[in-house]
């Protein structure tokens, strides 16, 4: 068994200045377990506890939603900081994502329906695309990180459509105490 996920992983780079918007936010005290820099990346859809004989399903169904979309490449930018909830006390402070948003909705709907027929449980709660930074834990400084996401919620963080993505990975998520470790299984590219 091992725990899995379907994602996108951005460059280094990306996760380099990610990881120093998180430090900015962390100054301000608040009590947020802030996902390590290089696991950050964006989820299109978590399996769970999930048997091994089942991985290269999962991997023939994502090529499938892939050809199904007809994507060849996406282009995506980060901007904005937010939080779930968008109102009242958060507990997830994340980055938005602006470029090509409905072509990749339409991706993450056809993997959702395809892999719906291999048992998995289909989300119920809509597709909100966004790069996740840290969990706020405590209401310890969640007044001023708050503020600050507020202040921050038109920040562009990489333009528009310079962020070209052209593959998903299945990803094995082990459990630390510092914070996952995410192993990527396998590579689906986009279609040529």
């Amino acid at each position: 068994m091992a725990r899995l996920f379907l994602a996108i992983n951005l460059p280094a780079e990306v996760k380099k200045h990610l990881a120093h918007i998180q430090e900015e936010l962390a100054r301000l005290g608040a009590d947020v377990r802030w996902v390590r820099p290089e696991g950050i990346h964006l989820t299109l859809k978590f399996l769970g506890e999930v048997p091994d004989s089942k991985i290269d399903q999962i991997t023939s169904v994502a090529e499938e939603a892939i050809r199904e979309s007809g994507l060849k490449a996406l282009h995506l930018g980060l901007k904005g900081l937010g939080a779930f909830p968008p109102t009242g006390s958060p507990r997830v402070v994340w980055v938005g994502l602006t470029g090509d948003l409905r072509e990749l909705a339409l991706l993450q709907k056809k993997l959702e329906e395809k892999l719906a027929l291999l048992g998995f449980k289909e989300e119920k709660r809509p597709f909100v695309p966004h790069i996740t930074l840290g969990r706020v834990k405590s209401s310890r400084g969640r007044k001023a990180l708050t503020e600050e996401i507020f202040r921050r919620r038109e920040e562009e963080i990489v333009p528009a459509k310079k962020l070209l993505v052209s593959e998903i990975i299945l990803y094995k998520s082990t459990l630390h105490p510092r914070g996952a470790i995410y192993t990527p299984l396998r590579r689906i590219p986009f279609g040529n």
